[in-house]
């Protein structure tokens, strides 16, 4: 006997009770879709159309003064003489400078401790220019007016985000490409896409010349940008039928 809240009739109940067993009982578990993954990769290269050098001035003296006095002669030469050089779009940032005592460090078995003999100030211009064929002439330009380090030399691309572009749509018909050839392999249609991700993209640039001194450079200095590698994954994941 199954007993009621009072004033609740029992037809009630049971209108409230069936339809939570006819539900369990349809239940159904959904279908998962059938799919097909690959990964397409998309390359293209181009010529870098920008350069990007650093040069730097150190002078050293027995009086911190005297140091930057030199310096600021020197490296002053060095901007000047490197504007001649460059077109109005180009610019001339100065990106570092620092002076820093020099010592006299003390002998094996000696006590006192290290003197100071003289400072060395040093003084850094980066220079951005989109006259590519003109980076060995910088170089000479500049260490001919009294730069004696150049810092760094790369080239870049402007235009990144088209050359980004054409490679991913390389990745996509790559994509499309492999995921038909498995499809027809395989006996299934192609349908929708599903997902698409895509991979951290790798910009190759030539490569990179470092901390070259004003005594190795040669009469001329030979710069060849060469070419720049621009790559996209993309990977894709297909439904199936």
């Amino acid at each position: 006997m199954c007993a009621t809240r009072p004033g609740w009739p029992l037809a009630i109940l049971f209108v409230l009770l069936v339809p939570l067993g006819v539900l369990h009982a349809d239940e159904s578990p959904a279908q998962a879709k059938r799919t097909i993954s690959v990964t397409g990769e998309g390359e293209v290269k181009a010529v870098p159309d920008r350069v990007l050098v650093s040069f730097a001035v150190e002078t050293t003296a027995s009086r911190a003064a005297e140091a930057v006095t030199e310096n600021a002669k020197r490296g002053t030469a060095v901007v000047q003489a490197l504007k001649t050089q460059i077109a109005a779009e180009d610019t001339i940032t100065t990106s570092r400078y620092t002076l820093e005592p020099r010592y006299e460090t003390a002998r094996p078995g000696e006590s006192r401790e290290p003197r100071i003999t003289g400072y060395v100030a040093h003084s850094e211009v980066l220079v951005e220019s989109r006259q590519v064929d003109k980076a060995g002439a910088l170089i000479d330009t500049a260490t001919g007016a009294g730069a004696n380090r150049v810092g760094s030399l790369r080239f870049s691309l402007s235009q990144r985000s088209e050359q980004l572009g054409a490679a991913l749509e390389k990745a996509g018909a790559s994509a499309r490409a492999q995921a038909e050839s498995a499809a027809r392999g395989l006996g299934v249609k192609l349908k929708r896409v599903l997902s698409a991700s895509v991979q951290p993209q790798a910009i190759v640039m030539p490569r990179r010349f470092e901390a070259m001194t004003a005594e190795a450079r040669t009469p001329s200095t030979p710069i060849e940008p060469g070419e720049a590698t621009v790559s996209a994954t993309l990977q894709v994941v297909y439904e199936i039928e």
